[in-house]
């Protein structure tokens, strides 16, 4: 399980990694310039992919250690919030999907990175560790 620990620990580096380049794809098409050839949907698709993965690891992370259990507050929050990141990247690129234009889509799905980065790092301090 120290491995899965270590690997959640790493992994958010990935996670971040591809809300930037999905945030600076999407703002560029957005906003008319466009830097590199690349869909907006596959760039969506690389940050929802890493945040998935990390949301799983994290799941398991939290069933098999039982955090469930530990006493407080923040029992909850964290998985709570990271659950409603996940829902937010996935409602923004199922909706830009749906988008009338490319510069919609692309709005639709910056605007989807930034809510669930933002939530990703509001549920970040709500991590509290076992003794």
């Amino acid at each position: 399980m120290e491995f899965l620990v270590s690997l959640h620990s790493y992994w958010r580096y990935v996670v971040l990694v591809a809300a930037v380049i999905a945030l600076g794809v999407t703002l560029a098409r957005w906003f008319g310039t466009e830097l590199i050839p690349v869909s907006v949907r596959r760039v969506g698709a690389l940050y929802i992919m890493a945040l998935d993965i990390q949301f799983l690891i994290g799941l398991i992370i939290w069933l098999g250690e039982q955090r469930y259990n530990i006493p407080g507050f923040f029992r909850y929050e964290h998985p709570t919030i990271m659950l409603l990141a996940v829902i937010a990247a996935h409602a923004g690129q199922v909706m830009s999907r749906k988008a009338a234009s490319e510069t919609a889509a692309a709005r639709t799905l910056a605007i989807a990175v930034i809510v669930s980065l933002v939530l990703v790092l509001v549920g970040i301090p709500g991590v509290v560790r076992q003794p």
